[in-house]
């Protein structure tokens, strides 16, 4: 007499196109239990036999059923990633990065988007636990750990990528942004330059903090007294970085050097150095830090602080696929900060 478990994967795995778990456990002479543990790389079965029942099938064409599969293991295969801004051109390669290690994995991936949003990011992460992800990435624009992991199952995997919220346990992966920052103003301090402004973005409050703590420990390091006048914030756009040196320039101000949070204000601040008459970098040199794609090209050649885009998500990826393989109290808390890169280009 069959059992219930028996009955259950006789009929939610058939399939009559495909090999079934029954097929494969016939074929290698062991139970569909130790079967569903060998696919599913659950505890309980040696790595011999997961070895033997991996190569079966795949050499049988064995195609899981995944509502089943999901209904065994009380997973959805999926994973939640929520980032502040897709227009910008940094966060599509971390991204990619998350979803090119999850989809070898196995994992599908739900791309969530907030537009520096709070009320977007929490209706998100409500949404995301609904849907029972089996887990969640987030680069978070909110600033306490509370605001965010209140709303998070304690059992559930969450990593932080390309910034975390003060205050977390949980695990992230971030670039080294004060290092950045000081190899970036200690570049245009090697250029001669003395008067640097530093223009950066209201909204990514992480980054913008740690980058500004790299501009000062620079200045200080070198002796020169910083000028809060040439210290400007604004939204994270190219056209806040234009408007910004424009504006210093109209009222007197011409620094001989910038540093700019991130390539979209630097692209706009040497757009806005030239069209006030100014020549860069024989005038102002600027520098700027994330090395988007368009900044390499031949028509604009910025100087920058390289992040390892991609590399930032895939390891985000890594610590959250071991997460689920862990029970929740072997769960191990995982911090890697990357180092950034200085690259030197025309604007400089």
């Amino acid at each position: 007499m069959n059992t219930l478990f028996d009955l259950f994967f006789s009929n939610v795995y058939d399939n009559s196109m495909n090999p079934t778990i029954k097929d494969i456990a016939a074929r290698a002479g062991i139970s569909y239990a130790t079967v569903s543990r060998a696919l599913n790389n659950k505890y309980g079965v040696s790595q011999h036999t997961r070895e033997k029942v991996t190569a079966l099938a795949k050499e049988m064409g064995y195609q899981p059923n995944a509502i089943a599969r999901g209904l065994v293991n009380r997973a959805t295969m999926t994973i939640g990633l929520i980032i502040p801004d897709i227009t910008s051109p940094f966060y599509p390669r971390v991204a990619l990065g998350i979803e090119d290690r999850l989809l070898k994995a196995g994992y599908n991936l739900f791309l969530c988007n907030t537009s520096w949003n709070a009320n977007r990011e929490r209706d998100y992460l409500n949404n995301l636990i609904q849907k029972q992800v089996d887990g969640l990435i987030i680069s978070s624009m909110t600033l306490l750990a509370e605001d965010i992991e209140s709303y998070v199952p304690s059992e559930m995997p969450l990593v932080y990528v390309s910034s975390f919220p003060e205050g977390t346990k949980r695990s992230y992966v971030i670039i080294d942004n004060v290092k950045g920052a000081d190899m970036a103003v200690s570049h245009l301090l090697s250029r001669k330059r003395r008067r640097i402004a530093f223009i950066g973005s209201e909204q990514e409050r992480h980054s913008l903090e740690d980058r500004l703590s790299g501009y000062r420990k620079a200045l200080n390091r070198a002796g020169i007294e910083i000028s809060e006048d040439i210290i400007v914030l604004d939204k994270f756009q190219e056209q806040s970085g234009y408007k910004i040196i424009r504006d210093l320039i109209e009222n007197g101000i011409v620094p001989d050097g910038v540093f700019a949070e991130n390539d979209l204000i630097a692209m706009g601040v040497v757009q806005g150095v030239q069209d006030s008459g100014y020549r860069v970098p024989e005038d102002v040199a600027v520098i700027g830090f994330d090395d988007i794609p368009i900044a390499s090209h031949p028509d604009i050649q910025l100087s920058t602080i390289h992040q390892p885009k991609y590399r930032i998500g895939a390891y985000a990826a890594e610590i959250l696929l071991r997460q689920l393989e862990k029970e929740p109290s072997e769960k191990e808390i995982e911090r890697i900060t990357l180092q950034p890169e200085l690259l030197v280009r025309r604007s400089t």
